[in-house]
């Protein structure tokens, strides 16, 4: 035993060799911090008791909660594994909070097939359906005839259809696209800025519903179906 504890003296002692270390003082440090995060923990427990006490009594809370859970789980076992997709678990995160408060659509500049420079502002005053797509996906093949649809039976009442292509060749693919799917709505090709900006868009389809003050009412993410995306967009012309 004493000869280890001369082997902790003597790598205490490389460490930091103004100090005269001893195994005793070595210890109690390591009581002391022991100590600390026993009361870090506790601390902790008793906030998440809180919370989940809020959780479970208040609808609104738990609904948010749901949302939150597992992006937050998600974001956490990225962190401690040490994994590279612990980003996109947070931009996710930063979704579910930024629909559940109610936030304006991020603004942005693009070009579309003719040409023409355009904001995401130019559309205030409209329900817009902001689309990103590319055209190998084949979920997105069967959204953009109903959108084209959407677009012809209600433009009239302030409907606007947007298509974000991400296609990594641009126009080359996305040209021939249009002609053939008769896309009858503006369309233009997304970079990773604006993908950024929605949260990093790593999964195609995605389609976000803008009301006419520029606040996001609902975000799909994957394929949906016609008869939603109808239900929603024929509510919130009806809101005027």
């Amino acid at each position: 035993m004493e000869q280890n504890n001369q082997w902790v003296e003597d790598r205490l002692a490389k460490l930091d060799p103004e100090v005269n270390p001893n195994v005793t003082t070595a210890f109690a440090r390591f009581e002391q911090r022991r100590a600390r995060r026993k009361f870090t923990g506790l601390r902790t427990m008793s906030v998440a008791a809180v919370a989940t006490v809020c959780v479970v009594t208040f609808p609104a809370p738990r609904a948010f909660a749901q949302r939150m859970i597992a992006p937050c789980v998600e974001a956490c076992q990225s962190f401690v594994l040490g994994q590279t997709d612990f980003h996109s678990h947070l931009q996710q995160l930063f979704w579910h909070v930024h629909s559940f408060l109610g936030l304006a659509a991020p603004d942005f500049t693009a070009t579309d097939s003719d040409g023409a420079n355009f904001q995401l502002s130019d559309y205030a005053g409209k329900v817009v359906l902001l689309n990103f797509w590319a055209t190998w996906c084949v979920p997105c093949q069967k959204e953009i005839p109903w959108f084209a649809e959407f677009r012809r039976a209600h433009a009239a009442d302030g409907f606007a259809v947007i298509g974000i292509s991400l296609d990594e060749d641009g126009w080359k693919s996305v040209r021939p696209f249009m002609l053939a799917q008769k896309i009858n709505y503006r369309v233009a090709i997304g970079d990773e800025g604006l993908a950024k900006k929605y949260g990093g868009v790593e999964s195609l389809p995605q389609t976000w519903l803008i009301r006419r003050d520029g606040i996001v009412v609902h975000k799909h993410v994957g394929f949906t179906s016609k008869s939603d995306f109808e239900r929603e967009i024929a509510h919130e012309i009806a809101r005027n």
